[in-house]
């Protein structure tokens, strides 16, 4: 076999390889997602579609998972609890002392919460140890009540926040507390977004209380994904939160250092002239 053919197979299994890892890196976003049903469903957030893990045996209103995998969630009444992926399963950590969290997520290591504030103070970020549900207070702002949160980066959230007639997305600057109103979001009424979340995409998505799901823009539009089924979504989180881009496996890294022995040997061969 000539060293030109050679190199031109070795060649295109490199590049399929690459080119299935690239696919493989932009494959669909799935999430974990709650219910008032006290249900854990994943859900496919390229496709709209959730599939029913367990009962969580309680009425979760915060879900998040940390930067190592482990799932966190947080009841209307500010208990904290760990959240097995696979069964639904939660189990009870302390309280928080915080009242209703519903916006919950990882700042690097740190879980972070929103309470409710429905009596229409401030609301509340606070940090929460996950062994054992302590708070502290990072810091408040004022804004009408918090339904969900996402982290932007270590220094900024976006939160869906009420007013009387509608919804908005807020983005909050942890430093210098500065809250800014991008824009309303899809949900009113009874349809008000009660669930945020980044993909692995960089994409934020949204879920409401009647099944649908969103991809939201910087100005809190909502482009419709489809519906997961109707149901009434509470929270939603995506495993890892923020994680990069696959790098290409192994195996695209192999055929690559293969291809290039393949070049220098038949170099070698050809006693470094170049060969028809």
């Amino acid at each position: 076999m000539r060293v030109s053919t050679k190199l031109t197979i070795a060649t295109s299994l490199v590049v399929g390889i690459l080119q299935f890892s690239v696919r493989s890196a932009t494959a669909d976003q799935i999430g974990f997602a709650v219910d008032n049903t006290e249900t854990l469903f994943g859900v496919d957030l390229t496709t709209a579609t959730a599939t029913p893990i367990g009962n969580t045996g309680q009425f979760l209103q915060g879900l998040a998972f940390s930067p190592t995998g482990s799932l966190f969630g947080t009841d209307y009444l500010g208990n904290l609890y760990s959240v097995s992926k696979t069964t639904g399963a939660a189990t009870f950590i302390g309280s928080t002392g915080l009242g209703d969290i519903e916006g919950l997520t990882f700042r690097g290591s740190t879980l972070i919460g929103t309470n409710f504030s429905n009596l229409g103070g401030p609301t509340m970020l606070s940090a929460i140890d996950t062994a054992t549900a302590a708070a502290t207070p990072i810091t408040s702002f004022s804004q009408g009540p918090v339904r969900a949160m996402a982290l932007v980066n270590p220094n900024t959230i976006d939160v869906a926040s009420d007013s009387p007639t509608s919804q908005s997305l807020v983005q909050v600057n942890l430093l210098t507390n500065q809250v800014t109103d991008l824009g309303l979001l899809p949900g009113t009424g009874a349809a008000l977004i009660a669930a945020l979340g980044f993909g692995t995409d960089g994409v934020l998505y949204a879920l409401d209380p009647f099944g649908n799901e969103f991809m939201i823009a910087s100005n809190g539009a909502g482009i419709p994904v489809g519906n997961t089924g109707g149901q009434y979504w509470l929270d939603l989180t995506v495993d890892p939160p923020g994680a990069p881009v696959p790098e290409p496996n192994s195996m695209a890294l192999l055929l690559t250092a293969a291809l290039g022995l393949v070049s220098v040997r038949a170099w070698q061969r050809s006693g470094g002239t170049k060969q028809s």
